[in-house]
């Protein structure tokens, strides 16, 4: 029997719209890839507020309009 090691690595997955977005996704904002804490929108439903939170526990909140898209990253399996 062999021992196979396993890495995972973050890879970037989909483009979504703020709507699509779920807490606990990652996505890219800016240059850092960050963690989304909660998901919310105007009234109109025109302008999201996705609050994140940074590798350093840092948390902010980004305005996104309802057509943008957002890379959304997952982390999967590599075997070694």
């Amino acid at each position: 029997m062999s021992d196979t090691m396993m890495s995972m690595e973050l890879i970037h997955a989909d483009n979504l719209t703020p709507d699509q977005l779920m807490e606990e996704d990652l996505i890219q904002f800016g240059d850092s890839i960050v963690e989304v804490v909660a998901v919310e929108s105007d009234s109109t439903g025109d302008i999201y507020f996705i609050q994140y939170e940074d590798d350093f526990g840092d948390k902010d909140v980004a305005e996104f309009k309802y057509d943008e898209l957002i890379k959304l990253y997952v982390y999967v399996e590599q075997e070694e």
